[in-house]
């Protein structure tokens, strides 16, 4: 299991708008392979499949709002949940593009192979609490795990 930190996904999102900006130059690349130190600290560049986490917890944070991206790796096969408390507020595609386009750079892994899905949580009765239900969200995913 692994957590990564708030900033992940918006470096992320950044680095995919840049890299298809470019017609998927070289140059993002550099940082792209930041992005995997940063969830595999053992990784080297020459070691592309490097030891993984099994599971990632990504906190999404966009439009004043919180959700939670939880992605599970086992052998070549790639699932991507999405969780979120206040359904609507996330533009759903393009998180999952981010996703997919990330997860084919550094692991690799065939696009064929990634499997999206948006999760039925409980939803939030009010317009601040995202945050309570993305730590509630990673509490229950960490204990099943």
């Amino acid at each position: 299991m692994f957590y990564v930190n708030t900033f992940w996904f918006t470096k992320a999102s950044e680095l995919v708008a840049r890299y298809d900006k470019t017609n998927h130059a070289e140059e993002p690349m550099i940082k792209i392979t930041r992005l995997r130190k940063s969830i595999c600290p053992e990784f080297h560049d020459e070691d592309m499949q490097g030891n993984l986490p099994t599971w990632i917890f990504v906190p999404i944070h966009g439009k004043n709002h919180w959700s939670l991206a939880i992605i599970r790796l086992h052998n070549d096969v790639a699932m991507l949940a999405h969780l979120d408390s206040f359904r609507g507020t996330h533009d759903l595609e393009a998180i999952f593009h981010i996703f997919k386009t990330v997860l084919c750079l550094i692991v690799p892994i065939d696009p064929a192979l990634i499997m999206m899905a948006i999760i039925n949580v409980e939803q939030q009765q009010d317009g601040h609490s995202c945050g309570k239900h993305v730590l509630q969200m990673l509490a229950g995913a960490a204990m099943k795990e």
